[in-house]
């Protein structure tokens, strides 16, 4: 039994002193960084922290992380990337799937995305630049609640695209949408006061080729411009 007893305790302190990242994905703490790198065959990173920045390097099965508060950094990504900050600027380098960002006050910047993206910030700019084929449907969502909206898309991507810009009655300065693909916009002329602080809006729709792909933008008090590659 004495044995038996010391085997077991030889077993626990062996296990405390392997790193997290040996005993797999799941990580979890409020440590103030949080580095780490996924193999290739390890299966997606995941990260839930109650605060802190999360930076991780790369993730080929994907990952999902989130924290309450901190910046998030993701280096290349494969399968999908479901990242979400409390407060806290998301940053993406290479995605070749789908996207899901979201921060409840900070910037968001995917620097190349080939797969679907949907970006959401309550205050802060959101960045996106897509890029490769377009054989298969990758929608785009991009909303901000108080920031300018900039997304870049390959020259021959198809896409049916809905903008809707507003800018309250006592926001600074002037806002406007700029495309370089001769979308039709429309300005409001009345105040809509149904949304609390006053606001008129700016709404921009257009077409390129098939329109496979949807693009829907929206943003408060921000720029939106939209370009091709």
């Amino acid at each position: 039994m004495k044995m038996h007893k010391a085997g077991v305790l030889f077993l626990l302190i062996l296990t405390a002193s392997i790193p997290a990242a040996l005993l797999g994905c799941k990580k979890s703490g409020s440590d103030s960084l949080e580095t780490t790198s996924g193999a290739s065959g390890s299966g997606p990173v995941s990260i839930q922290k109650m605060g802190g920045d999360i930076e991780v390097k790369d993730a080929p099965q994907g990952a999902d992380l989130s924290t309450m508060g901190g910046n998030i950094h993701l280096g290349n990504v494969g399968s999908f990337a479901k990242v979400k900050t409390m407060g806290g600027n998301i940053s993406i380098d290479s995605a070749d799937a789908s996207v899901n960002a979201t921060t409840m006050a900070g910037k968001i910047a995917i620097n190349q995305a080939s797969g679907p993206v949907q970006a959401t910030t309550m205050a802060g700019d959101i960045r996106a630049r897509l890029v490769g084929s377009s054989s298969s449907q990758r929608d785009v969502e991009l909303t901000s609640n108080s920031g300018t909206i900039e997304l870049t898309v390959p020259k021959d991507f198809p896409m049916d695209v809905r903008i809707t810009l507003a800018y309250t009655k006592n926001a600074p300065g002037t806002f406007q949408i700029v495309d370089s693909i001769g979308l039709t916009q429309q300005s409001s002329e009345d105040w809509d006061t149904s949304q609390g602080t006053p606001r008129r809006y700016i709404r921009a729709k257009g077409r390129v080729g098939s329109g496979l792909n949807h693009v829907v933008i929206k943003t408060i008090n921000g720029d939106v411009i939209l370009k091709q590659e």
